[in-house]
């Protein structure tokens, strides 16, 4: 049935449709079944029906004319050789093929309901055109005649000169089409978005010449291959290479975990390659003053020795982590750290921090309402998903957080050890 009353039907509906008139089921059953009404059925059947024709046969294809019985046509072939009366008994050429008064001879069972000839008695000796559902071909003859409603132009040809007489007087005044739409909105049968539509249709009569501000701005240009948008130089993955070793050992791998595209909030990730150990921060929004404020926040916890803790940080170009001024300047106004950038399109590249998310992802999986988070409930994933014991590792990560990071760091953003029969690693945990 249509997701809600008065929708469309869906391809689902249609594969329904499809069965029961195989079935022989009657239009007011299979409208019963999809609880929509039987007209509903039986547009959808008249409408989105297929016709073809049967394989010739040769005694009685002629019968396709409907003027058959009468007809006296002769030589409509130039040279004709035939001795036939009538060029409908010819046995040489068709004449529904060369005749241009052919009449297609319709059943008349197909003007009426079912409108198709699944349960027809004759259908597998009838000559004429026939006519059957398919869902796959309703589906996509009434996708294409949706999009053909949708396109063109949504207004009278009157309505449509006055308004771009309108239009033109404007802009020759030097108003730009926002100023107008915010006069003169309710005047106008489109909104500027469709205007601006038409206008690139060729169908109003007016160049972009026209428009100062289309002119004067050129087309953003699009990054090819991942080009950043700032100046890394110094910062890119090859730079992280070239670091001593004792440094790249200690580097922290930053990232961010999503919920659903509506969500505003997100989770930041601060992850210990060295200790196995990664920090979850929810952020209320991702963008780079909630980073930084983020970052502010944890250098405040770690009491001084933030320098100690993060020397040098390895994050993806998403736009919240490009301003690295913000996030190697400290509170005090001295570089506390040292930023650098995965190549474009390489998450592998700190891999470690990826592949952690994993564990997150089993308490908060795909498609979980962020913004239902708390700072109490990321804390708490936090806490068992650094207490679950990983294998090869010894000991859990929190063990060795707790013998290396700042006290102070773990227990302001309420992460605490978990005993491993008590570390619940599914969605329960936050009562998800």
């Amino acid at each position: 049935m249509p997701k809600k009353k008065g929708a469309h039907l869906g391809f689902d509906d249609r594969c329904e449709i499809e069965d029961m008139l195989k079935e022989g089921a009657s239009f007011r059953e299979i409208a019963r079944k999809l609880e929509v009404s039987p007209t509903t059925v039986s547009n959808e059947v008249r409408l989105n029906r297929v016709l073809f024709k049967p394989k010739a046969m040769p005694q009685k294809a002629q019968a396709r004319c409907a003027k058959y019985r009468g007809c006296t046509k002769v030589a409509l072939c130039p040279l004709c050789s035939s001795r036939a009366a009538a060029c409908k008994r010819c046995g040489m050429k068709r004449c529904w093929d060369i005749c241009r008064e052919f009449d297609p001879h319709t059943c008349a069972r197909c003007e009426r309901a079912p409108f198709v000839c699944s349960k027809c008695g004759k259908r597998a000796y009838c000559t004429f055109e026939k006519a059957r559902y398919v869902a796959s071909k309703a589906q996509a003859a009434h996708d294409a005649r949706l999009s053909a409603a949708h396109a063109g132009i949504a207004c009278e040809p009157g309505e449509l000169e006055d308004m771009v007489g309108k239009v033109k007087g404007l802009l020759s005044q030097g108003q730009s089409l926002q100023a107008i739409w915010l006069t003169h909105r309710s005047e106008f049968p489109v909104c500027e978005r469709t205007f601006y539509n038409y206008m690139d249709k060729g169908v109003m009569g007016l160049a972009n010449i026209e428009l100062p501000k289309k002119v004067k701005y050129a087309p953003r240009k699009e990054w090819a291959d991942g080009k950043p948008k700032m100046d890394l130089a110094g910062r890119t993955y090859a730079d992280w290479l070239a670091l001593p070793d004792d440094l790249k050992l200690l580097t922290v791998q930053v990232d961010c975990v999503e919920g659903l595209r509506r969500n505003s909030k997100c989770i930041l990730t601060l992850h210990f390659v060295r200790l196995f150990f990664q920090l979850f921060i929810l952020l209320e929004n991702k963008d780079q003053a909630h980073v930084k404020a983020a970052l502010d926040a944890v250098e405040a916890y770690c009491e001084g020795v933030f320098e100690d803790v993060f020397p040098v940080m390895l994050g993806d170009r998403g736009s919240e982590f490009l301003d690295f001024a913000k996030i190697e300047t400290g509170a005090g106004g001295s570089r506390r750290t040292r930023m650098f950038y995965c190549d474009p399109v390489k998450p592998g590249q700190k891999g470690a921090c990826e592949k952690n998310h994993v564990e997150l992802r089993k308490i908060l999986p795909k498609g979980t309402d962020f913004d239902a988070l708390t700072f109490n409930d990321v804390a708490e994933a936090c806490s068992h998903v650094n207490s679950y014991p990983r294998p090869g590792q010894g000991a859990a990560p929190i063990r060795l957080a707790s013998l290396t990071l700042p006290a102070n760091l773990l227990e302001s953003l309420g992460v605490h050890a978990v005993p491993p029969d008590d570390v619940i690693m599914t969605p329960k945990l936050l009562g998800l």
